[in-house]
């Protein structure tokens, strides 16, 4: 078995991370990631072969073709190292921390959540949205704030759920139907594996997981209209899929977006304004010198 560690020094977003991290999903065996400092980013890819980085680099130049040079780390492992448990190692390195209301920690900890915080079983060695980064803890925040304000939804999507927090963290707010959908199939099978953790129940009343090509999904086409919509991606995206999103939005209905560098927050508000909605809050956060940009906008009823 062989180990190829790239450490980008580029700076990556956290759903640019993710889609490399997938890159290779058909030739290794597995793939991890882990933020080494703020947009610095640690790969780690198991090979049953020595692979070639020629080829590595060009399905991840296709993936993310702004890249820059890749500096490889390619090695053998013995038979001790494939013997540990590298995942439970990488688990104990994420520490227990809190945003907001919610209370957030690995499956290696015992919760020690005070009796007015919301626990949430997140391993963040298996899929991006652990709730450390900016954006991911900003819509957190978003919720508990809506939460707070009275509103109660009664059907939420989350789209590119990732890990399935923030879809886990709305069930645990609210009780109510939540829909989760991403296009990569293993962030389903790790949001599935949370939702069990956290004993989320399953189907109509509770969280339902698919993979799918975003709004025109089986089930989002099926439980649309939706009155909260989270979407934690990238502003090119977010932008792009500003009329889709608000087609399945309610006519009263709230929309949380992140993934947002702060000079693009513009950009992004003004897709979404154009479709009708209006902007309730903005909310930033900066984290070794990248601010990130929270929205919350709402589509109001024409009267």
């Amino acid at each position: 078995m062989f180990r190829a560690r790239l450490h980008c020094l580029q700076f990556l977003t956290e759903p640019q991370a993710e889609i490399l991290t997938g890159a290779l999903g058909d030739i290794a065996l597995s793939a991890s990631a882990r933020e080494h400092q703020s947009g610095q980013w640690i790969f780690e890819w198991l090979f049953e072969m020595q692979p070639d980085p020629a080829v590595l680099e060009s399905l991840l130049f296709a993936a993310q073709p702004e890249l820059t040079h890749l500096d490889w780390q390619i090695e053998k492992l013995d038979p001790a190292w494939q013997e540990k448990d590298w995942l439970a190692e990488s688990y104990r390195s994420f520490q227990a921390f809190c945003v907001g209301p919610f209370y957030i920690y690995g499956a290696h900890e015992t919760p020690q959540a005070a009796g007015d915080q919301i626990p949430l079983q997140i391993d963040a060695a298996t899929a991006f949205g652990s709730g450390a980064h900016p954006t991911t803890a900003g819509c957190l925040r978003a919720m508990a704030d809506l939460k707070d304000q009275g509103f109660c939804p009664w059907n939420v999507l989350d789209m590119g759920t990732g890990s399935g927090i923030l879809a886990i963290a709305a069930y645990k707010l609210w009780k109510t139907s939540v829909l989760g959908i991403d296009n990569d199939p293993e962030c389903i099978i790790v949001s599935e594996r949370h939702q069990s953790a956290n004993k989320i129940p399953v189907g109509a009343h509770g969280l339902s997981l698919q993979t799918g090509d975003g709004f025109s999904s089986p089930l989002v086409t099926q439980k649309k209209p939706f009155d909260l919509v989270i979407a934690n991606i990238l502003a090119g995206p977010l932008v792009a899929m500003a009329p889709a999103l608000v087609s399945v939005c309610d006519s009263n209905g709230y929309v949380i977006l992140s993934g947002i560098i702060a000079d693009r927050a513009r950009e992004v508000i003004s897709a979404y304004t154009d479709q009708g909605l209006v902007l309730v809050s903005t909310a930033e956060e900066t984290l070794d010198g990248h601010c990130w940009t929270t929205l919350v906008l709402r589509r109001m009823q024409q009267s």
